[in-house]
């Protein structure tokens, strides 16, 4: 219980030969207290990271993983808050509990995790793109440059976070706010926003985003978005109809050279994504799809998209 910050969970009293029945007695008799649902402390209050451990515990103890502005205070980027704790589990689905909020991801994985004092955290980087999701600018740069400062994030973590990352609803405000990500060599279009946009609403997975492939000549080409995977390709066409015709010759060669080695690329306009976004959302499920069925269909034989 020491290594828990003082709380236990009903199922570790249960393990340990209490029964549901005397652990209701001790709750009566105030020789325990409930801290939320299914968990407890001997102690009837408990600090800070004892609320922590029993957001987790009462979420899930194997999965759940601080988040959001919970694992912005634990890395010191922002200000301690009174409200609920806040956990990711992996997956979708609902559930929770009073007094704690929990989130949905399917793009957590190991790498976006930390262990601080027992409890699995998001990294910093990883915290600053799920706060940016439901904050404002301001407070996102403030995040930033507190995370910098606090020695939580080295000079240019969080561009290096988002350049190979995808379908995340904070990534695009990340992107506006990160100095070092508006200065870098990334520049993400608005057309990519709105293509990032869509392939959010698509729930494609596996995506990642400005993925480097080696075509069959040896050269390397950056994708806008990429499903490795499935080998497929997906491009955000922004230029003039007079720059496309004349880079006509350069990209057929490009699609001939990732052809060669395996990848597909599908490639969207302007005026194709922001007039007939349904139109371009159903061609790129029809497309992972098909590509799946193709290459992978064991993994993704759970897609629904």
């Amino acid at each position: 219980m020491a290594r828990q910050s003082g709380v236990v969970s009903s199922r570790q009293l249960v393990a340990c030969g209490l029964s549901r029945s005397g652990i209701a007695r001790r709750v009566s008799s105030a020789r325990l207290f409930r801290v939320l649902r299914s968990v407890y402390s001997p102690a009837p209050c408990v600090d800070e990271w004892g609320r922590r451990w029993a957001a987790v515990l009462a979420i899930d103890a194997d999965r759940a993983v601080l988040s959001h502005w919970s694992a912005g205070v634990i890395h010191r980027m922002l200000q301690p808050r009174i409200g609920p704790v806040h956990v990711t589990m992996p997956g979708s689905g609902r559930g929770g509990t009073a007094g704690v909020v929990v989130h949905r991801s399917r793009s957590l994985g190991p790498d976006d995790v930390v262990v601080v004092r027992g409890l699995r955290v998001t990294t910093p980087e990883r915290t600053v793109i799920d706060v940016a999701a439901r904050a404002d600018d301001d407070l996102v740069r403030r995040m930033i440059r507190e995370g910098e400062f606090q020695g939580a994030l080295r000079d240019g973590a969080v561009r290096d976070a988002v350049a190979g990352r995808s379908g995340h609803r904070g990534l695009a405000r990340v992107r506006r706010t990160d100095p070092a990500t508006v200065e870098g060599a990334l520049r993400q279009t608005p057309l990519e926003d709105e293509l990032d946009r869509l392939l959010i609403r698509a729930a494609v997975p596996g995506l990642v985003r400005q993925f480097q492939v080696t075509g069959a000549s040896g050269s390397v080409y950056r994708t806008d978005f990429a499903c490795p995977a499935i080998r497929l390709a997906i491009e955000a066409d922004g230029r003039s109809a007079h720059r496309r015709a004349s880079a006509f010759e350069t990209d057929r060669t490009r699609e001939a050279d990732l052809g060669a080695v395996g990848w597909q690329t599908i490639r969207f306009t302007r005026i194709q994504v922001s007039t007939t976004p349904g139109t371009v959302q159903r061609l790129i499920r029809d497309t992972v799809r098909a590509r799946a069925n193709q290459m992978q269909p064991a993994l993704w034989r759970g897609w629904t998209g």
